[in-house]
């Protein structure tokens, strides 16, 4: 997975600023695992907790809610996480439900599942699906990596690590 090579730039043309304060949102973000005590996920980290989870191929972090960042209501938000977790367990997948929470407090909580064992081909599949941005990828090490649906802003690569992040600011 590369990292992007210039903060900025997108087929030569530089990215609006929305485009950049949602990759750094998306960065910045805490994915929380809802057990006891809640495990935290932050991108480029290690999560050694995951182990614990049964995690021994990979995990994925996502949500159906609010796609491409528009704030649906919370009734429709319901229904497209009914919705993953009736796609999920028709696959026979297990998940743990958990939130995405917004670090600097703007964006509301956001349901999402943890689900172990899910390869990242499928777990971006169901986040195409639900009009997602990204999702998080949490390979056998247990670091958080964040993966975009498309082009990650201002890169080549689908996926940002957390040293990507210093890029952006």
């Amino acid at each position: 997975m590369a990292s992007m090579k210039r903060p900025g730039t997108r087929r030569g043309r530089r990215p609006a600023r929305a485009t950049i304060a949602l990759a750094q949102a998306y960065l910045g973000a805490r994915y929380q695992i809802d057990t006891r005590p809640p495990v935290i996920l932050r991108i480029g980290q290690p999560q050694p907790a995951l182990r614990a989870l049964a995690q021994a191929s990979g995990s994925v972090f996502l949500t159906a809610c609010n796609p491409r960042s528009r704030r649906l209501s919370v009734r429709i938000n319901a229904r497209r996480m009914r919705a993953l977790q009736r796609m999920l367990a028709r696959r026979g997948c297990t998940w743990l439900p958990g939130h995405g929470l917004d670090a600097a407090g703007q964006w509301p909580d956001e349901p999402s599942l943890w689900v172990p064992d899910l390869p990242l081909a499928a777990g971006l599949r169901l986040a195409r699906r639900f009009g997602q941005n990204a999702l998080v990828w949490c390979g056998p090490d247990t670091v958080a990596h964040l993966v975009w649906t498309r082009r990650a802003p201002g890169s080549r690569s689908r996926s940002v690590r957390r040293r990507s992040a210093c890029l952006l600011r």
